[in-house]
């Protein structure tokens, strides 16, 4: 199972990213931030995914970081921190030590990331999206 929110300001993403220098980026529609995912059995009856949009609001802390050759935008967001425990308490794994909000964006081509500036927008997700055929790796 792999539960995300698609980014729905890609354009103005992308657009950030590209002018601090990255040119090797993921596609727009495939720009998200993952909320659960577990390689388990999980009872879906008991899971309902949020309909809504969600927003995060301009500034906060953020920082862009080089994840094993790809790059994120790192970013607080209580309510995606909530959710994603409330999938933890439902019976979803997760193969890192804590969850910390992303989006992953690039691809390491080099650039000195103590010169990028993160991204400050708002960040527009869509509903939750459940998947139950892959895990993504980004």
């Amino acid at each position: 199972m792999f539960v995300s929110r698609p980014l729905l300001n890609h354009g103005e993403f992308l657009a950030w990213a590209k002018s601090e220098g990255f040119t090797d980026t993921v596609a727009s529609d495939g720009l998200h931030v993952t909320i659960a995912t577990s390689r388990g059995t999980v009872n879906w009856k008991q899971i309902l995914p949020c309909a809504s949009d969600l927003t995060v609001r301009v500034g906060g802390r953020r920082s862009v970081l080089n994840f094993g050759g790809v790059m994120v935008l790192i970013f607080g967001c209580r309510q995606l921190s909530h959710r994603h425990a409330e999938f933890r308490r439902l019976g979803m794994s997760w193969d890192f030590p804590s969850y910390t909000p992303h989006i992953s964006f690039a691809f390491d081509e080099g650039v000195d990331l103590a010169k990028v500036r993160p991204f400050l927008g708002r960040l527009r997700f869509g509903p939750e999206c459940f998947q139950t055929d892959t895990i993504h790796s980004l």
